[in-house]
């Protein structure tokens, strides 16, 4: 079964039993996140019109590089419901944990946006198909 998120502009559908957590300042760049039951998580950060995806993606990659050890990053490209996305793919360590992430950054409208989704390596490859299926229905929408 699935939730629907319809909030701060942006509507997408969600596995039903993970949890929502909704960023409650007015301040830029808004945010909502939706977190597994195992912690792993999907989040999308909206910014004010004008801001470079370029930009964003290196300071959400710098801001990771410097809160974790044994950091990798690759660029990607990728294309959605024929939305082009920039970003890179991750990987470093949490306590003992080795953690893969993705980055993709996009234009919702005259937005700009940043979709960061996390979670440990040895389920990544399991939430992968989730997190690509919740930014799908974020573009779709």
């Amino acid at each position: 079964m699935v939730a629907t998120y319809d909030s701060l502009g942006v509507k997408f559908s969600y596995p039903e039993n993970w949890r929502v957590t909704e960023d409650q300042t007015n301040a830029w760049p808004r945010s909502v996140s939706v977190h597994s039951p195992t912690e792993a998580f999907w989040s999308l950060m909206i910014y004010e019109p004008g801001t470079e995806l370029e930009a964003l993606v290196e300071a959400v990659r710098d801001a990771l590089s410097e809160e974790y050890t044994d950091f990798e990053s690759v660029s990607a490209e990728q294309t959605i419901e024929g939305v082009d996305l920039i970003g890179c793919d991750l990987s470093f360590y949490c306590l003992d944990f080795l953690v893969q992430a993705k980055i993709r950054a996009l234009m919702l409208g005259v937005r700009p946006c940043v979709i960061l989704y996390q979670g440990e390596d040895r389920e990544f490859e399991e939430l992968d198909p989730v997190f690509n299926a919740i930014t799908h229905d974020l573009i779709r929408e």
